[in-house]
């Protein structure tokens, strides 16, 4: 990442980055160069997903690049919205990702007022997202400062003093009057929910909602352990370097080029979001809001922050700062730390206002409905509902009667929005769907790329390049009638029918799929990205091929 004359210069300090087995051109996954079979090919015995401990994982980041889900220009409009009223609920938020994207897309000079509900089940993801918002957007320190804060309260698994210092600050204006309780058998005398509001940059303000019993049973403990930074490092290497999972790491770094394997080792390794070169060494404090009460990493060892932004507008942000594509997790500091910067101006300049609840999706819905939770006024509708994949848990059909009722009918680009990942599985016979896709001779001349694929399966067909061309073949499977007959089941027919709701032929929020755009047809396969492109999305932003975002609207 740096000049040959830095490297000659400091020799000692290049040599052991430069000379890394993962920066070695012909480097082999681990199950190759000890000629055994890997562990993801054992269907029968999976390796289970790695923690530091037993506990169920935290989904802390997302898995899927950040969406704007106003997208005004195919909607609305933007000059047609800069006067408007918006409300907008992230009904299963995880982080504020979502949320940034907004409201950073809204009209330059917006003139309207915004008001956001962001809900999840989590009580750790919700304390999180509430201290990370109001450390980015309470009145006191710069713009700049406070997004380097929040950026690395979210992704960095230790702290500098003065990140911890106003983290305790911060924390003592939400949750002071609770600290008090050692336990969490205190007598419910806040009563069973606390309501906080919160002053912040700007008109509006922070409100958070949480569970009261929740917060002391986790969340709040985090808040005081007290735990070594020899401890936390150990919990996040049993994770995330974890012998036990290295075939799955390694299938990962199968389709990276040699760089990047290795910015994505040393992030693992350091904990801290940062860029490549500069020293971490006054970042000394474990991060609370990483770890469980008793010290473990709280999210899944395949974790990563890439995937939660386009990964293609990463590496131009980066390059536009001057850094080399390679330090893959300095590209993601700038862009991350230049999109919270950028959100909490908005928030200083516009009316908008942020309520913070923590209830599952479907009680929430039915909240809302009874006016329990009322984040915008007597009655809550919505312009937009993004509710994640909350589908492949519940189904469309409680889906829609949860939410549907909670869009704004008067606008007719009210929109519910939903991503699966697993809708694939409930087909019949869904592992053989590559066979069933209607272009199933061209999928290998698609995903070969130019490459000669004798010459690669001729070095077996657990080698890296041939893990790769089979990664790369699942994009440009053509199987949108299979999600249309998914779509057509009698349940769902009916739920549509009740809630006089449809889905949209052609999005207008975000494309069917990864690789196409909104103007292409929803069957379209993503044939006219770049290699380059092709090669962010899918392999280094980790991208999955399965995923179908699907949009429904007014049926009226």
């Amino acid at each position: 990442y740096c000049s040959k004359e830095c490297q000659v210069s400091h020799w000692s300090l290049h040599k052991k980055d430069c000379r890394h087995e993962y920066m070695k051109s012909d480097w082999q996954p681990d199950w190759v160069r000890k000629n055994r079979s890997p562990a993801i090919s054992d269907t029968s015995h999976p390796t289970r997903l790695i923690l530091s401990g037993s506990r169920k994982p935290e989904y802390i980041w997302g898995n899927t690049p950040a969406v704007d889900c106003l997208q005004l220009s195919h909607n609305e409009g933007v000059l047609e919205s800069l006067t408007r009223d918006f409300n907008v609920c992230f009904a299963a938020s995880g982080d504020i990702r979502n949320m940034v994207m907004t409201v950073n897309n809204l009209p330059e000079n917006y003139q309207g007022r915004c008001n956001i509900l962001l809900n999840d089940h989590s009580p750790i993801i919700t304390t999180r997202n509430i201290l990370i918002l109001y450390a980015l957007l309470h009145r006191g320190p710069t713009i700049e400062s406070a997004a380097e804060l929040a950026l690395h309260l979210m992704y960095s698994a230790r702290l500098r003093a003065a990140d911890s210092s106003e983290l305790r600050a911060r924390a003592q204006v939400v949750y002071g009057d609770m600290f008090p309780c050692q336990d969490d058998s205190h007598d419910n005398s806040e009563g069973p929910m606390i309501l906080k509001t919160l002053k912040i940059r700007g008109k509006g303000k922070l409100y958070a909602t949480q569970v009261t019993a929740h917060l002391y049973k986790e969340p709040l403990r985090m808040l005081k352990a007290t735990h070594s930074l020899k401890d936390t490092q150990n919990a996040l290497h049993s994770a995330m370097l974890n012998p036990k999972r290295i075939d799955y790491l390694e299938r990962y770094f199968c389709g990276l080029k040699p760089a990047h394997r290795l910015s994505d080792f040393r992030f693992r390794e350091k904990g801290v979001l940062f860029p490549f070169s500069v020293d971490v060494t006054e970042f000394q404090e474990p991060n609370p809001l990483m770890f469980s009460p008793d010290g473990e990493w709280l999210t899944r060892d395949d974790a990563n922050p890439l995937f939660s932004w386009n990964i293609n507008d990463v590496l131009h942000f980066g390059k536009e700062h001057g850094l080399d594509p390679a330090d893959t997790f300095g590209c993601l500091f700038f862009y991350v730390k230049g999109q919270f910067m950028e959100f909490a101006r908005r928030v200083e300049r516009f009316n908008i206002n942020i309520h913070v609840s923590q209830l599952e999706a479907s009680v929430a819905a039915h909240a809302l409905s009874r006016g329990m939770l009322n984040p915008i006024g007597k009655e809550s509708k919505f312009d937009r509902v993004e509710t994640s994949n909350v589908v492949d848990y519940i189904k469309i059909p409680r889906l829609l009667n949860d939410w549907s009722p909670l869009l704004n009918r008067t606008n007719v680009h009210a929109t519910l929005l939903m991503y699966s990942m697993n809708w694939f599985l409930y087909q019949p016979a869904f592992y053989l769907l590559p066979l069933f896709g209607s272009n199933s001779s061209d999928i290998s001349t698609y995903a070969s790329q130019g490459t000669d694929l004798k010459s690669v399966f001729a070095q077996g067909t657990q080698s890296r390049m041939a893990t790769v061309v089979g990664h790369c073949e699942e994009p440009f499977i053509e199987n949108s009638e299979q999600l249309l007959s998914h779509l057509s089941s009698p349940e769902i027919k009916s739920a549509f029918e009740t809630n006089k709701m449809h889905m949209r032929i052609k999005n207008r929020i975000h494309p069917r799929r990864y690789g196409i755009s909104l103007s292409d047809h929803p069957s379209a396969l993503p044939i006219r990205m770049t290699r380059e492109e092709f090669y962010n999305t899918y392999m280094l932003g980790g991208c999955e091929a399965g995923v179908r975002f699907l949009e429904f609207e007014n049926g009226i």
